[in-house]
Protein backbone atom coordinates (compact mmCIF):
# COMPACT_ATOMS: atom_id res chain seq x y z
CA UNK A 1 0.00 0.00 0.00
CA UNK A 2 1.43 3.35 -1.01
CA UNK A 3 0.91 6.11 1.55
CA UNK A 4 1.97 9.70 1.00
CA UNK A 5 5.09 10.61 2.93
CA UNK A 6 3.27 13.33 4.88
CA UNK A 7 0.82 10.71 6.21
CA UNK A 8 3.50 8.33 7.44
CA UNK A 9 4.04 8.22 11.22
CA UNK A 10 7.19 9.80 12.67
CA UNK A 11 8.29 6.31 13.75
CA UNK A 12 8.30 5.05 10.14
CA UNK A 13 11.64 3.54 9.16
CA UNK A 14 13.65 5.32 6.46
CA UNK A 15 16.32 4.01 4.11
CA UNK A 16 18.26 6.67 2.21
CA UNK A 17 20.15 6.10 -1.01
CA UNK A 18 22.22 8.99 -2.33
CA UNK A 19 23.02 9.25 -6.01
CA UNK A 20 26.46 10.45 -7.01
CA UNK A 21 24.77 12.99 -9.30
CA UNK A 22 21.42 14.71 -9.62
CA UNK A 23 18.68 13.07 -11.68
CA UNK A 24 17.32 15.14 -14.57
CA UNK A 25 13.59 15.78 -15.07
CA UNK A 26 13.09 12.88 -17.51
CA UNK A 27 14.91 10.53 -15.15
CA UNK A 28 12.82 11.73 -12.20
CA UNK A 29 9.61 11.00 -14.10
CA UNK A 30 10.79 7.50 -14.92
CA UNK A 31 12.17 6.98 -11.41
CA UNK A 32 8.83 7.90 -9.82
CA UNK A 33 7.03 5.49 -12.17
CA UNK A 34 9.46 2.65 -11.31
CA UNK A 35 9.14 3.45 -7.60
CA UNK A 36 5.35 3.15 -7.74
CA UNK A 37 5.62 -0.14 -9.63
CA UNK A 38 8.01 -1.48 -7.01
CA UNK A 39 5.89 -0.35 -4.07
CA UNK A 40 2.71 -1.83 -5.54
CA UNK A 41 4.33 -5.28 -5.54
CA UNK A 42 6.45 -5.00 -2.39
CA UNK A 43 5.47 -7.56 0.26
CA UNK A 44 6.72 -9.02 3.50
CA UNK A 45 5.67 -12.63 4.10
CA UNK A 46 2.93 -12.18 1.50
CA UNK A 47 1.59 -9.16 3.39
CA UNK A 48 1.36 -5.75 1.79
CA UNK A 49 3.76 -3.13 3.16
CA UNK A 50 2.70 0.42 3.97
CA UNK A 51 5.46 2.41 2.31
CA UNK A 52 6.39 5.28 0.05
CA UNK A 53 9.39 6.47 -1.89
CA UNK A 54 10.29 10.13 -2.00
CA UNK A 55 13.00 11.77 -4.09
CA UNK A 56 14.61 14.82 -2.52
CA UNK A 57 17.01 17.32 -4.01
CA UNK A 58 16.87 15.27 -7.24
CA UNK A 59 19.44 12.86 -5.80
CA UNK A 60 18.22 11.21 -2.59
CA UNK A 61 15.90 8.21 -2.83
CA UNK A 62 14.14 7.83 0.50
CA UNK A 63 12.17 4.68 1.18
CA UNK A 64 9.80 5.12 4.12
CA UNK A 65 8.11 2.09 5.72
CA UNK A 66 5.45 2.08 8.42
CA UNK A 67 6.43 -1.05 10.34
CA UNK A 68 3.49 -0.69 12.71
CA UNK A 69 1.41 -1.85 9.74
CA UNK A 70 3.66 -4.81 8.79
CA UNK A 71 7.29 -5.51 9.66
CA UNK A 72 9.87 -5.60 6.93
CA UNK A 73 11.42 -9.05 6.56
CA UNK A 74 14.95 -9.82 5.44
CA UNK A 75 13.59 -11.00 2.09
CA UNK A 76 11.62 -7.80 1.57
CA UNK A 77 14.72 -5.74 2.42
CA UNK A 78 16.64 -7.82 -0.12
CA UNK A 79 13.98 -6.94 -2.70
CA UNK A 80 14.39 -3.24 -1.95
CA UNK A 81 18.17 -3.55 -2.37
CA UNK A 82 17.65 -5.31 -5.71
CA UNK A 83 15.30 -2.48 -6.75
CA UNK A 84 17.95 0.11 -5.88
CA UNK A 85 20.65 -1.89 -7.73
CA UNK A 86 18.35 -2.04 -10.76
CA UNK A 87 18.01 1.75 -10.57
CA UNK A 88 21.79 2.07 -10.57
CA UNK A 89 21.91 0.14 -13.83
CA UNK A 90 18.95 1.94 -15.37
CA UNK A 91 20.25 5.44 -14.66
CA UNK A 92 24.02 4.78 -14.65
CA UNK A 93 24.45 6.18 -11.13
CA UNK A 94 26.00 4.99 -7.90
CA UNK A 95 23.55 4.64 -5.01
CA UNK A 96 25.59 2.54 -2.57
CA UNK A 97 28.83 4.53 -2.25
CA UNK A 98 28.91 5.52 1.43
CA UNK A 99 32.16 7.43 0.85
CA UNK A 100 30.39 9.91 -1.44
CA UNK A 101 29.38 12.92 0.63
CA UNK A 102 26.64 15.46 -0.02
CA UNK A 103 26.66 19.03 1.21
CA UNK A 104 25.04 22.36 0.42
CA UNK A 105 26.85 25.23 -1.22
CA UNK A 106 24.67 28.35 -1.50
CA UNK A 107 21.55 26.18 -1.09
CA UNK A 108 22.65 23.94 -3.98
CA UNK A 109 23.23 20.29 -3.11
CA UNK A 110 26.59 19.04 -4.31
CA UNK A 111 28.45 15.82 -3.70
CA UNK A 112 31.94 14.43 -4.04
CA UNK A 113 34.13 11.54 -3.05
CA UNK A 114 36.06 11.37 0.20
CA UNK A 115 39.30 12.81 -1.20
CA UNK A 116 37.57 15.82 -2.73
CA UNK A 117 35.52 16.31 0.47
CA UNK A 118 38.72 16.42 2.54
CA UNK A 119 40.25 18.91 0.09
CA UNK A 120 37.19 21.17 0.36
CA UNK A 121 37.54 21.09 4.15
CA UNK A 122 41.27 21.89 3.96
CA UNK A 123 40.50 24.81 1.60
CA UNK A 124 37.83 26.14 3.96
CA UNK A 125 35.07 25.67 1.38
CA UNK A 126 33.37 23.27 3.76
CA UNK A 127 33.35 24.63 7.30
CA UNK A 128 31.61 23.92 10.60
CA UNK A 129 28.42 25.64 9.41
CA UNK A 130 28.18 23.91 6.03
CA UNK A 131 25.02 21.81 5.77
CA UNK A 132 25.79 18.12 5.25
CA UNK A 133 23.48 15.14 4.89
CA UNK A 134 23.31 12.43 7.52
CA UNK A 135 21.99 9.49 5.51
CA UNK A 136 22.19 7.29 8.63
CA UNK A 137 18.96 8.61 10.16
CA UNK A 138 16.64 5.76 11.10
CA UNK A 139 13.11 7.14 10.99
CA UNK A 140 10.91 9.93 9.67
CA UNK A 141 11.33 12.00 12.83
CA UNK A 142 15.13 11.87 12.59
CA UNK A 143 14.89 12.68 8.89
CA UNK A 144 13.07 15.90 9.78
CA UNK A 145 15.51 16.94 12.50
CA UNK A 146 18.90 15.29 11.86
CA UNK A 147 19.25 14.71 8.14
CA UNK A 148 20.30 18.18 6.94
CA UNK A 149 22.60 19.40 9.69
CA UNK A 150 25.53 21.73 10.20
CA UNK A 151 28.86 19.96 9.77
CA UNK A 152 29.76 20.68 13.43
CA UNK A 153 26.63 18.80 14.58
CA UNK A 154 27.11 15.78 12.31
CA UNK A 155 29.02 12.53 12.45
CA UNK A 156 31.16 14.01 9.64
CA UNK A 157 32.96 16.21 12.18
CA UNK A 158 34.28 13.08 13.95
CA UNK A 159 35.74 11.71 10.73
CA UNK A 160 36.94 14.99 9.20
CA UNK A 161 38.20 17.53 11.71
CA UNK A 162 37.95 21.17 10.61
CA UNK A 163 41.38 22.85 10.68
CA UNK A 164 41.63 25.53 13.37
CA UNK A 165 41.94 29.13 12.24
CA UNK A 166 44.30 30.47 14.92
Amino acid sequence: MITEFKHMPNTARVLIYQANRAFNEDELTKLNHLANEFLNGWRSHDMELNACIEIRHNRFIIICIDESFESVSGCSLDKSVKFIKDLEQEFKVSLFDRMHFAYKENEVVKSCNRTAFEELIAEGKINENTIVFNNLVANKSELATNWEVAFKDSWHSNLFPIPSTL
